[in-house]
């Protein structure tokens, strides 16, 4: 190898080396918008959402932003921890989290889901959703009843959970 191709290849290398490193690094998270884009908060107040009291009780739940570490933490009343392990109905719209035609887990929200690559909603406005049965998506309102409890995705800002569901 001559002395030129040296002095390409030593530096190429170094490069893929760090970058190589870094992935399997710690990283902070990047900057970004942590709720929802303000024109798609718009624009679903526009379009038809879930009015199911369950909602109005979760929406007391205090939500926090840690923008340094780009993570979610929230901060629950007595009347929402009080659903723990409770049966309860709630509607909403499905947002599939599997990419096949019929799925039992899937992301239950309030709001009407305007943009695929936008949060569907402030964290306290969204449930994860597993269902003892198969399902095939809707774009329509979903009644489910299942067990309510607590998960804590602090980095996806999910908080909800409802297992054992059934959609009646």
């Amino acid at each position: 190898m001559d002395e030129h191709m040296r002095r390409l290849t030593r530096p190429a290398l170094l490069l893929a080396a760090l970058l190589a490193l870094s992935a399997f690094t710690k990283q902070a998270a990047p900057p970004a918008a942590y709720s929802q884009p303000t024109e798609e908060r718009i624009a679903q107040e526009t379009l038809p959402q879930s009015h199911a009291q369950l909602w109005d009780t979760l929406l007391k739940t205090k939500i926090h932003i840690d923008t340094k570490k780009g993570l979610f933490s929230a901060t629950y009343p007595p009347e929402v921890k009080a659903l723990d392990g409770k049966m309860v109905t709630i509607t909403g719209f499905m947002l599939p989290v599997e990419t096949t035609v019929k799925f039992k887990h899937f992301i239950l929200a309030k709001r009407t889901p305007t943009c695929p690559y936008c949060p569907p909603g402030e964290p306290n406005e969204i449930i994860d959703v597993w269902l003892d049965q198969k399902v095939e998506y809707t774009e329509n309102l979903l009644t489910i009843t299942g067990t309510f409890g607590f998960m804590n995705n602090q980095q996806f800002g999910m908080f909800f959970k409802l297992t054992n569901g059934k959609i009646p």
